[in-house]
């Protein structure tokens, strides 16, 4: 019999997450390059490295084999951890029940796609990854929707409160969503194309017209964080960029937030997603929020898949069997 293990994963267009792992949305081919020094996976023969710079964002992510990979490498992630479950596989395949999500406002068209995009035809996968075959078959998809996933796992914080917003800052997206006895209210319930990779892009072109290298990702996310490191090593001009267009990015997407249906003077808002991290000081300075809870674990998503699933009449999932 075959062995199975469940795992979760927040597919993001900026950061993929599992329970024990955080890397960026991204990875180059790599069989004819020397030693990038990164994750690699080879999977239909072809060898891939995992990298910082992200891919290009993806409204819909079932198109290509991208994220495919980058599912692999997460699993990958989670089970090299895990000296029982390899020593399993070393003997047979691995069956996976995967565990992902959708903004609430896709979920409810696009969870069925996304559960046959994983699951795909239900063979055994092999590849290898950092030089260590590997072999799964994803034996169930369940597709659950992110933000009321996220805002699970502070339930207790907020169990007292009638009406409840989530905002979900995400790489593509800023996801919207009203609880009421925390259920979702679909009719309050919406996604904002402008995530913080359009921040960040932002940014750079300001950098750039101003006959500037682009700033990393990694030095806009140390000066948002005012990461000692970063601020020690960074220019005064550089700090001033990031942080003044932080703020503006903030106090415009929370203005539309308002506008979509949101009253974030009255209810209390919860805030998950990365982007909310990074962007905590900016908003709490818009003084545009009058009850914030700010959900600091950018696994969050990922820790209320699981506890949806292990609760599986709490949410109907879509999955594919």
């Amino acid at each position: 019999m075959n062995q199975q293990q469940v795992i979760a994963i927040d597919d993001g267009n900026r950061n993929i997450k599992t329970l024990n792992h955080t890397f960026p949305a991204g990875y180059m081919e790599s069989e004819h390059l020397p030693s990038l020094g990164g994750d690699t996976i080879v999977y239909q023969s072809k060898e891939y490295t995992l990298v910082d710079e992200r891919m290009p964002q993806k409204n819909d992510k079932t198109t290509d084999d991208s994220y495919i990979i980058l599912m692999l490498a997460g699993i990958a992630k989670e089970l090299c951890g895990d000296m029982d479950v390899l020593s399993c596989m070393t003997r047979g395949c691995l069956d996976v029940v995967l565990l992902t999500g959708l903004p609430p406002s896709h979920y409810k068209e696009m969870a069925p796609r996304y559960a046959a995009y994983y699951k795909g035809s239900g063979e055994r996968i092999d590849f290898v990854f950092n030089s260590m075959p590997l072999s799964v078959r994803i034996k169930d998809v369940y597709v659950y929707p992110q933000a009321f996933a996220a805002a699970l796992t502070i339930r207790d914080e907020v169990k007292e409160s009638k009406i409840v917003n989530i905002v979900d800052f995400g790489g593509y997206t800023v996801d919207l969503l009203q609880l009421t006895d925390f259920k979702p209210d679909m009719k309050v319930c919406t996604s904002l194309y402008g995530g913080v990779n359009t921040l960040f892009e932002r940014i750079n072109e300001v950098s750039r017209s101003k006959g500037k290298q682009n700033i990393p990702d990694a030095i806009i996310e140390g000066i948002l964080l005012r990461e000692r490191a970063t601020l020690h090593d960074a220019s005064a001009e550089r700090v001033d960029l990031v942080q003044a267009h932080a703020s503006k990015y903030a106090k415009d997407t929370l203005l539309k937030v308002s506008q979509a249906g949101l009253d974030l003077t009255e209810h209390r808002t919860v805030f998950v997603g990365g982007g909310s991290i990074l962007l905590r000081e900016h908003i709490e300075n818009t003084g545009l929020i009058a009850k914030p809870i700010f959900v600091d674990n950018v696994r969050a998503n990922v820790e209320g898949y699981q506890l949806l699933y292990e609760n599986r009449k709490a949410v109907r999932p879509q999955r594919d069997s």
